[in-house]
């Protein structure tokens, strides 16, 4: 890699900002590269978002129309596409000052080599990894689960990741499979860290909790909270079946489920179906700056997300804030909440399971205040290292040192 500035194109095929967790993970990455590090600017090239992005002197945004971000047609070819070809529009339109490519999923690397396929820019790829590539499209039904088609998408990924200097991967289980195909000092784990400014007191909109509580705890109930997107693995449905089943011991017992996503009708039929609407609230999707205060009124949070072949290689990216939130957690034993919630940092319950997801709910419900704070304040210190600001210096270091560094 060249000496001195360096400029990174941050490509997302993604809307960009959103409430979403790969999202909220290149915002992440981007203001904490552009703010520690004065020798490096960054180029984001996303589809357009809600909101407006951070602003910082070394940022520039490079933000394209025409996605349309509903959930019918999130993921459908015809809607990537379309704007993938933006992207790399805008790309070549400020080739000459990019100097490394920091692409994220599979999409973002077929946008970075269309890229310099059409310009021959000689620009190393890093790649921001957020989950076991074929499965996923296997799961959003953008390939069939057919052998012969499985394996020539196999066979088209490792093509692919032949061209990747770099590949950053948010858990060590998605480390594992890339070492399948990446040499290890080409491989580093990176995981989706936390601002702990953001989600301790200082981050709290007092006026905003006012209004939150007088809507949802003007009674003194009991409130149960996830913040995540809604997504059959993320075992949002156990949670809801969970609830159900406390309802008769716990009259004053809520949940109240943050985010959105492709499951969300079923959801909503799932609570009609169990007569608990008067228990429920969906605000959707909020902004990120006001998860904390929706966590901040909340009794437990969990993290109900189930056992599978997506969620072994993942990592629950919610889980960091709920720790800084100060908040007793319930969590299924998937996807690193092992080791964040080791040594007693929260509760630990089975995967697939109500029952597990009951007894934990309750066990958190029914704590004497001294255990809770013993059990926050562990957490609160398991996650104190795992912050952004530590977590980025591995990224520069990749972009500054790794055997992909042959100049642009």
């Amino acid at each position: 890699m060249k000496k001195g500035p360096l400029t990174v194109a941050m490509v997302a095929g993604m809307p960009y900002p959103m409430a979403k967790a790969s999202c909220i993970r290149v915002g992440h990455l981007v203001n904490n590269l552009a703010g520690q590090f004065d020798d490096v600017r960054v180029k984001v090239f996303a589809y357009e978002g809600t909101g407006s992005p951070a602003t910082h002197p070394r940022v520039e945004y490079h933000l394209v129309g025409g996605f349309d971000s509903q959930k019918a047609k999130y993921y459908t070819w015809s809607n990537k596409l379309r704007a993938d070809a933006r992207l790399v529009r805008a790309m070549i339109r400020q080739r000459k000052a990019i100097d490394l490519i920091h692409c994220h999923t599979i999409e973002g690397l077929g946008i970075a080599l269309a890229f310099k396929a059409l310009t021959l820019s000689r620009a190393p790829i890093c790649m921001d990894v957020h989950g076991p590539v074929v499965a996923e499209l296997v799961h959003y039904r953008l390939i069939p689960s057919w052998p012969p088609i499985v394996a020539a998408v196999n066979g088209l990924e490792s093509a692919m990741l032949s061209f990747v200097g770099h590949a950053f991967v948010s858990n060590d289980g998605l480390k594992n499979l890339m070492l399948q195909r990446l040499p290890s000092d080409r491989v580093t784990t990176v995981f989706d860290y936390v601002d702990l400014q953001h989600f301790d007191s200082g981050g709290l909109d007092h006026e905003r909790l006012k209004e939150l509580r007088a809507r949802h705890k003007s009674d003194g109930g009991r409130l149960v909270a996830y913040a995540g997107m809604f997504k059959d693995y993320q075992g949002v449905d156990f949670l809801i079946r969970a609830c159900a089943a406390l309802a008769a011991r716990h009259p004053g017992l809520r949940l109240i489920l943050i985010g959105d996503g492709p499951c969300r009708g079923e959801y909503e039929q799932l609570i009609g179906q169990l007569g608990i609407q008067e228990r429920v609230h969906l605000p959707g999707l909020v902004p990120h700056s006001d998860v904390v205060n929706w966590l901040e009124i909340a009794d437990v949070v969990v993290s109900p997300r189930i056992d599978n072949e997506i969620t072994r290689a993942g990592f629950v990216s919610q889980l960091p804030e709920y720790m800084a939130a100060g908040k007793t957690i319930v969590a299924t034993a998937v996807s690193g909440c092992n080791f964040l919630l080791r040594d007693g940092a929260g509760f630990l319950v089975a995967p697939n399971d109500v029952d597990a997801l009951v007894g934990g709910i309750e066990a958190a419900l029914e704590q004497d205040p001294a255990a809770k704070q013993v059990m926050v304040q562990k957490a609160r210190q398991n996650v104190a290292q795992f912050t952004w600001k530590d977590g980025v210096g591995a990224v520069y270091r990749a972009y500054r040192g790794s055997p992909m560094a042959h100049g642009r």
